[in-house]
């Protein structure tokens, strides 16, 4: 695990290097507008290096964040992009659109469009019953058609099932642009945010969580831990700089490849090739 004072020291280079644009996905509350905060405090003497995108529901959050980080770091460019159900792929195109059109119309610092770094912190709650959208298929080899059993969607598969598949689509992304972009999958811990007392989850939880959290305050993470960042030196598959990393929730790699446990050969293609067919999916129902 890298110490708090070699991740201090390597975030303060930041704003000597070349100008960054970001974009926080889910960057309004929570794990997201952690980050927007550490990198305005980073940012704050920096001049115009940083443009941040903030992506989210809340435009009231956003406005408060926006306050915040704002003051702190008057030079770095800020910008709120509304998002109604990022569950549909439909709004998910809206939003690169968007950012697109901006990168487009006016590069930052003169240089080309582009997205350096993208953090994806959105997220439902788990205890949240399963959701369903226009976009879903009917499908008569799926019958029957309805929501999944409770017995097949709970906190437990639901966390297990895409922590797996989503860090077996980095490996696929980083091998087919290899040298080119890495991706991280962190496990963060539990970091305290509104997610918890969300009205989607069920009243006993709630109030479980109010006397769980300050019985469970030493094994935590904090704001302050989590918006800083990570030291990555092993990929997913136990490789020096394999492009694809998963980390624990004190930044550290994992010694031993649990991946392995579930990985066949072919386990990574049917992984992605089962991601394709749904996204053709909607892309097919979009038409």
């Amino acid at each position: 695990m890298p110490s708090r004072a070699q991740i201090h020291a390597t975030l303060t280079t930041l704003p000597t290097g070349p100008p960054l644009v970001i974009a926080i996905i889910g960057g309004t509350s929570g794990i997201g507008s952690y980050t927007a905060k550490a990198f305005a405090s980073v940012y704050r003497n920096a001049g115009s290096k940083l443009r941040v995108y903030l992506v989210g529901r809340d435009a009231s959050r956003a406005e408060a964040l926006l306050t915040d980080v704002r003051s702190t770091s008057p030079g770095s460019e800020w910008r709120f992009l509304k998002a109604n159900d990022l569950a549909m792929m439909s709004d998910v195109d809206t939003v690169c659109a968007q950012i697109k059109r901006y990168e487009e119309e006016e590069p930052l610092k003169g240089g080309g469009p582009r997205i350096d770094m993208l953090y994806m912190s959105q997220a439902f709650s788990p205890l949240a019953p399963s959701g369903r959208t226009m976009e879903d298929r009917i499908d008569a080899k799926n019958l029957p058609i309805g929501p999944p059993p409770p017995k097949k969607y709970g906190v437990t598969s639901v966390r297990t099932h895409v922590s797996f598949m989503k860090t077996y689509l980095f490996e696929a992304l980083a091998e087919k642009h290899a040298g080119k972009i890495s991706f991280i999958h962190i496990y963060p811990g539990l970091v305290d945010g509104p997610t918890f007392l969300s009205p989607v989850n069920p009243l006993w939880f709630r109030i479980l969580w109010r006397v769980a959290k300050v019985l469970m305050a030493w094994y935590m993470t904090s704001p302050e831990s989590d918006k800083e960042g990570n030291d990555v030196a092993f990929s997913s598959m136990g490789e020096r700089g394999g492009g694809a990393y998963a980390v624990g929730q004190r930044g550290d790699e994992k010694k031993e490849v649990s991946y392995a446990k579930l990985r066949q050969s072919d386990t990574r293609d049917r992984v992605w090739k089962h991601t394709m067919g749904v996204l053709e999916g909607v892309q097919g129902l979009a038409r």
